[in-house]
């Protein structure tokens, strides 16, 4: 579903699927994350020039998992990311697309990488700050004249985040107590939502948190109102199981 959150912002918005987020600029447009098939990558490509008749001139990847950046081979612009994404996707061997079960899959590397932020400007300015948590690379994009913020998987909406192997909790909440606050959020997954978001995040972190040091039990979280209300409950059963292996 693609929506229109102002004359020069859309949201390829998906569920499961990564959202991606194309913003019109005055000489090209920017993609933030190109989604896990280039395929797909390639349909967002027609679009931005079938509304704007402008091409891609930038793409930035929020972080290193697939379904934020296995599109980016679609793209012929830079590709801006931190530095530690670029690393992490280095690291991805054939092993690593066959444990994924994915064939025709060219890995592309981002090709402009930054440390603690990055700013871009053509007709519309965006910042792109370091917000580890999620994982060691993740960042977001703050668009202060349009008062949005791009989360990446920092902020996920309506669905269960994903905690994986490498998330650091303090960290998240860190990276969240310190974005500012938009009337506009992307996710990275789920719906647009709002400042709101960004406290319901933390709120959840510090539960799963409480629920590692044996402070919640798991019959309190599930009856929790920003658990229960969220869908997709198996993504919180493999969280749990990444934080509490045994």
């Amino acid at each position: 579903m693609i929506k229109n959150i102002s004359n020069k912002i859309y949201v390829i918005e998906n569920e499961l699927a990564a959202n991606s987020t194309l913003i019109i600029g005055k000489k090209g447009n920017i993609l933030i994350d190109t989604s896990l098939f280039p395929k797909k990558a390639m349909k967002i490509k027609q679009f931005s020039k079938d509304i704007s008749g402008k091409d891609i001139s930038l793409v930035i990847n929020t972080h290193y998992h697939p379904d934020h950046t296995f599109g980016n081979s679609a793209f012929d612009c830079p590709i801006v990311s931190h530095k530690l994404t670029r690393e992490f996707m280095k690291q991805m061997d054939e092993n690593y697309l066959k444990q994924l079960k994915l064939e025709d899959i060219e890995i592309k590397l981002p090709n402009v990488v930054f440390e603690n932020y990055f700013e871009y400007e053509d007709g519309i300015k965006l910042v792109i700050y370091s917000g580890p948590g999620h994982t060691l690379d993740s960042s977001y994009i703050h668009i202060e004249s349009e008062n949005i913020i791009i989360a990446g998987d920092t902020i996920i909406t309506d669905i269960h985040p994903e905690i994986v192997p490498d998330s650091d909790l303090e960290l998240w909440i860190n990276t969240l107590e310190n974005m500012p606050k938009v009337s506009n959020i992307i996710p990275g997954h789920g719906k647009i939502g709002n400042k709101e978001d960004i406290d319901k995040m933390i709120d959840y972190l510090e539960k799963i948190k409480q629920m590692k040091s044996g402070n919640i039990n798991a019959y309190k979280l599930e009856n929790d109102p920003n658990f229960k209300n969220r869908k997709h409950p198996e993504l919180l059963k493999w969280s749990l199981e990444n934080l509490l292996p045994s």
